[in-house]
């Protein structure tokens, strides 16, 4: 589902003002079943959790979703700013359930790894032709996105508390 520049910023914005840092399970990689595979996001509170395949928070409640052991490298708040450059980054890209899904863009954001182990799982040669479940290039793109854009998160919460400017002004800035 591609986003505009102005709804990723609003979605990034809408990601800071509903994340409980004191929460349990704040900024960790979560999975849920529904009906016929399982879904991936990043947790922002207790019963709220960014789904990274439509780019929606929603609440569920905590005894429906699990938290993926073993797997994230970064904390909580790391977790939750690289979320937030990923749905920028990746704001046009076409979600597809075997090239680009919620677990890839999940399990990146959380370990650095853009891998769907839904996908490994599938029979031959689904996987193969896939490139074994994994993105090729993503982590590199996010990784060099965050580098170019070191301070951008910081500059979307100024913009947006710029009440004066309108919404195509502070695009505008932040380009």
């Amino acid at each position: 589902m591609p986003l505009s520049q102005e709804d990723a910023y609003q979605k990034v914005l809408e990601i800071y003002e509903k994340i409980d840092r004191k929460s349990q399970n704040y900024g960790c990689l979560v999975n849920w079943y529904e009906g016929v595979s399982w879904h991936y996001g990043i947790n922002l509170k207790e019963n709220l959790i960014f789904d990274t395949g439509g780019f929606s928070i929603f609440e569920r409640n905590p005894k429906e979703f699990f938290l993926v052991p073993n797997v994230q490298i970064y904390s909580p708040n790391q977790t939750i700013e690289r979320l937030c450059y990923a749905l920028i980054c990746f704001r046009e890209w076409d979600y597809g359930l075997l090239g680009w899904n919620c677990e890839h863009i999940a399990r990146l954001v959380a370990s650095d790894s853009p891998v769907s182990y839904e996908i490994k799982k599938l029979p031959f040669p689904i996987p193969q032709l896939n490139h074994d479940g994994w993105h090729p290039n993503a982590k590199e793109i996010l990784n060099n996105f965050i580098n170019q854009n070191p301070n951008l998160i910081n500059e979307i919460f100024f913009a947006y508390s710029q009440k004066s400017l309108d919404d195509k002004e502070r695009v505008e800035w932040l380009q």
